[in-house]
């Protein structure tokens, strides 16, 4: 003869596995937060960005270095398709 079925003695250990994982990711979660968010007021962004918003309010643009490297670059690479 077979067990009768009992359908509350079923799934339990997948329940738990399932349960565990949930809260690990909850906890890696928080602590990526932790490591990685600036709050809006922090002081130390002011620091960081009050170069970048200066020149937003005096109405000039950020100087790009790198396109200027670029162009010289691609120049380089023009001259050497000619010879």
């Amino acid at each position: 003869m077979s067990k009768p079925y009992n359908p509350n003695t079923q799934g339990w250990g997948f329940a738990l596995v399932v349960c565990a994982l949930t809260a690990g990711l909850f906890g890696w979660a928080y602590s990526v937060h932790n490591a990685t968010y600036i709050h809006p007021r922090d002081p130390m962004m002011q620091q960081v960005y009050a170069e970048r918003d200066s020149v937003k309010k005096a109405g000039g643009e950020a100087s790009h270095e790198g396109e200027e490297h670029a162009d010289e670059k691609h120049e380089g690479e023009a001259k050497q398709a000619d010879h």
